[in-house]
C-alpha cells in the first residue's frame, strides 16, 4: 500500500491518531469533554477525509497537551495546498475553446442522467393521472441573529457549504460561506505571509456593494479572520467580500472583492 503524501489530508490524521496513541489513547468520550468538541467531529478529524477545522484542531492538540503553533503551521499547509488542489481540479476549456476530454465526460453523464430523469417522470405521470402529488416540504431553517458568530452557531456549522474562493497577492486567501440552515452568508480571510504577529486583518461582507448590509470585521495577531453572518438576501442578488491586510510597509488592498451569486 502506497503511503500517503507527507503534506495530505490522510497523513494529516495519521500523525493525529499519532498523537492520540502517544497520549494514552483516550477514547472519543473523555477527549470530547476534555477538548469541548463534538464526537462527530473528532471522529472526523481522525479518519483523514476532510481536513478538520482549525477551532477542532486547536481543542484537540491542547487536549493532548501537544504544541499547538507547531499544528496550526502545518494545518495552515496542508488547507492551502488542498484549496490550490481544488482549483487546479475545475473543469477547464483547450486550446480555442474547445470542450476538455473532462469537460466532455462530465456533459455527457449530466445528459444521461437528464434523459434518465425524464423516461421515470413521464413514467409517473402516466401511471398517476388525475392525483396532484404532494408539494415538496420546505426547508426548516434556524433563526439566527444578523451579526453573530457564524461559528459559534452549531447549526451554522454542521451545512456550512463554500461558495466561492480564490487568492490574493499570492499569501491571502478569501472564502465566501453559506448555510441553508441558518439561512445565512459569511466570508473569510486566511493569511499565509507569516507576518501575523503585530498586524491586523480585516474583513466585510455585503450584499453586492450595498454599505447598509456590510459586516465587518477587523482583528490583531490572527491568521484567520471570519465576517459576522449576513442574512441570506435570496436569489437574484450576489454577495462580495472584500479585505485589507496591515504590513509593516502600511495597508494592503486584497482587491479584487470576492463576489458569488447568493443560494
Amino acid at each position: 500500500m502506497t503511503p500517503p503524501p507527507p503534506d495530505s489530508v490522510a497523513q494529516f490524521a495519521a500523525d493525529l491518531r499519532e498523537l492520540r496513541l502517544a497520549s494514552g489513547n483516550p477514547t472519543l468520550e473523555a477527549l470530547s469533554i476534555r477538548s469541548g468538541r463534538g464526537r462527530t467531529a473528532l471522529s472526523k478529524a481522525f479518519r483523514g477525509k476532510d481536513l478538520p477545522t482549525k477551532k477542532t484542531l486547536t481543542a484537540i492538540v491542547n487536549a493532548l497537551d501537544a504544541d499547538e503553533d507547531a499544528w496550526v503551521k502545518r494545518w495552515t499547509k496542508v488547507r492551502l495546498a488542498v484549496v490550490n488542489s481544488s482549483s487546479e481540479d475545475q473543469p477547464h476549456r483547450g486550446v480555442h475553446g474547445a470542450v476538455s476530454a473532462g469537460t466532455f465526460r462530465w456533459v455527457t453523464a449530466v445528459v444521461g442522467v437528464v434523459c434518465l430523469t425524464v423516461g421515470l417522470v413521464i413514467g409517473i405521470e402516466s401511471a398517476s393521472i388525475g392525483n396532484t402529488p404532494a408539494p415538496s416540504p420546505s426547508p426548516q431553517h434556524v433563526a439566527v441573529t444578523p451579526g453573530a458568530d457564524p461559528w459559534a452557531e452549531p447549526a451554522c456549522q454542521a451545512d456550512a457549504v463554500r461558495l466561492s474562493f480564490g487568492t490574493r497577492a499570492d499569501h491571502y486567501l478569501l472564502e465566501i460561506f453559506s448555510s441553508q440552515t441558518c439561512n445565512a452568508l459569511w466570508g473569510q480571510i486566511t493569511r499565509f505571509d507569516g507576518a501575523i504577529q503585530g498586524n491586523s486583518l480585516a474583513a466585510t461582507v455585503s450584499v453586492g456593494f450595498q454599505p447598509d448590509t456590510a459586516q465587518t470585521v477587523t482583528a490583531t495577531d490572527v491568521q484567520t479572520v471570519h465576517t459576522p453572518l449576513l442574512l441570506n438576501p435570496g436569489r437574484t442578488n450576489s454577495v462580495c467580500l472584500t479585505g485589507t491586510a496591515q504590513m509593516s510597509t502600511g495597508e494592503l488592498d486584497l482587491s479584487p472583492s470576492l463576489c458569488a451569486d447568493t443560494p
